[in-house]
């Protein structure tokens, strides 16, 4: 009993004092907790459900992990920097609409929980948060079932604010905005408790604050150059969340701090020229999935080229090899002026029998066998299959920069398809396939252009 209360006067000082020392979870457990607040305060017995129903398909999730670890033995990287499923789940519910149908908020816990705890892992230096590819999903699902967002407390269909800004040219007021009672996400309506939970992370240091600023800076850019206002284009609260709650997880974005604020610039004005086109709330994530990729995209080809940049070089993880000495640990050493070897007095010989000269000989002490140590070995062993490892993993990885650049980028894609030692037929097969890729988008297009046909 006085373990537990030690324990709980120890609380304060851990989630407070002590913040960067806490694991990720912990950390966003404790910030999602406004949103969760001011969303059941907000929506009621909806918000509810679906809290409940996510909740219930993370648990299912962690004990299948559970289970699959314990019985087919999962390998060691199925997780290597994923959020708990129970935080998952949280993240997905806070972004749905209350009127969302269950099946749709238990299918995007249990995808998010794959891509982030099996998919992500094995692609590797991905500067993209999974959370971002699924509200890709979302979106696509609420275009075919026409899920709309309701207002709080009478629940009636509304339009969020971004939105009627783009229809009506009417703009909500920034102060409804920051208190939450407007439509929207249900745990991202108010600025307020979505700002609240964003800095407890900042303090913890478990986001990034130059993707952040940079990301903001770009957004008030954008207004401005639009003519619009810009206090009601920064006071969106579902933005805010998308960018620092999932798009600056430092898990994920592990560039230096100049090259993260750029892409938050570049971010945060392709977002204000997406809510011109009438994309809402969806403009956040799609601006940051869509430069996420392309950074994820060259940052892969120039680790893969070693290009010499200085912002890339820093990245790089040096293998680090025990020093001799603790005090010179990290330290390059470097040849000095070396002491003269002291010259050892040469004693008298001492006259000796021979049954003392024999005696001598036989009780002599045998020479030092050098062995080699057994950690030693151990090490070295765990090294190599360290690095084999990552050898395979990085194979995956510039496969997949392979296929993205074949649908993003042609030109560069059918360059690093013709650079590899692939069979030459699997590289006619790759170029007729990209080729024919961009034929039946181009004819696509066309199609609408000319007949106006809908998907």
């Amino acid at each position: 009993m006085r373990e537990v209360w030690s324990q709980l006067l120890r609380l304060p000082q851990a989630l407070l004092v002590q913040t960067d020392q806490l694991p990720f979870d912990s950390t966003y457990a404790l910030a999602l907790l406004p949103l969760i607040v001011f969303s059941i305060l907000f929506f009621r017995q909806d918000a509810l459900l679906l809290y409940g129903l996510c909740l219930l398909a993370g648990i299912v999730c962690l004990l299948s992990i559970q289970l699959a670890r314990v019985t087919v033995g999962l390998p060691a990287w199925v997780g290597f920097k994923a959020s708990h499923p129970l935080i998952a789940s949280l993240l997905i519910a806070c972004f749905l609409s209350p009127v969302t149908p269950p099946w749709v908020a238990v299918t995007l816990v249990i995808l998010l929980v794959i891509l982030d705890t099996v998919v992500w892992p094995q692609l590797m230096r991905m500067l993209v948060q999974p959370a971002l590819l699924v509200f890709a999903f979302l979106f696509l699902v609420e275009g075919q079932l026409r899920i709309p967002f309701v207002n709080a407390f009478d629940l009636r269909p509304l339009d969020d604010p971004l939105t009627l800004w783009y229809r009506f040219h009417a703009m909500v007021d920034p102060i409804k905005m920051y208190v939450g009672n407007v439509p929207g996400p249900m745990g991202a309506t108010s600025m307020g408790a979505v700002l609240l939970g964003v800095v407890y992370l900042w303090y913890a240091r478990k986001i990034s604050l130059s993707l952040l600023l940079g990301y903001y800076a770009g957004l008030a850019a954008g207004a401005l150059a639009y003519g619009s206002d810009v206090a009601f284009q920064l006071s969106s609260g579902p933005t805010l969340y998308i960018a620092g709650f999932l798009a600056a997880d430092r898990r994920r974005m592990v560039l230096s701090d100049r090259l993260s604020a750029a892409i938050g610039v570049f971010a945060g004005g392709l977002t204000m020229v997406l809510r011109a086109f009438g994309q809402g709330p969806n403009a956040a994530w799609q601006s940051l999935l869509v430069v996420g990729l392309f950074a994820t995209l060259i940052y892969q080809l120039t680790s893969g080229a070693r290009f010499s940049l200085p912002a890339f070089r820093r990245l790089r993880h040096r293998p680090s090899y025990p020093s001799p000495s603790g005090s010179t640990a990290g330290r390059q050493l470097r040849p000095g002026r070396t002491a003269p070897l002291p010259v050892s007095r040469q004693q008298p010989v001492l006259a000796t029998g021979g049954s003392t000269l024999a005696a001598s000989r036989r009780y002599q002490p045998a020479a030092r066998v050098h062995q080699f140590d057994v950690s030693a070995q151990d090490d070295i062993v765990r090294q190599m299959r360290i690095q084999a490892a990552r050898r395979s993993r990085s194979r995956g990885g510039n496969r997949l920069v392979q296929v993205l650049a074949l649908v993003v980028i042609n030109p560069i894609g059918l360059w690093l398809t013709w650079r590899r030692s692939d069979p030459a037929w699997v590289k006619s097969i790759l170029t007729v396939l990209s080729i024919a890729w961009y034929a039946g988008i181009g004819g696509l297009a066309l199609l609408v252009r000319l007949h106006g046909f809908r998907i």
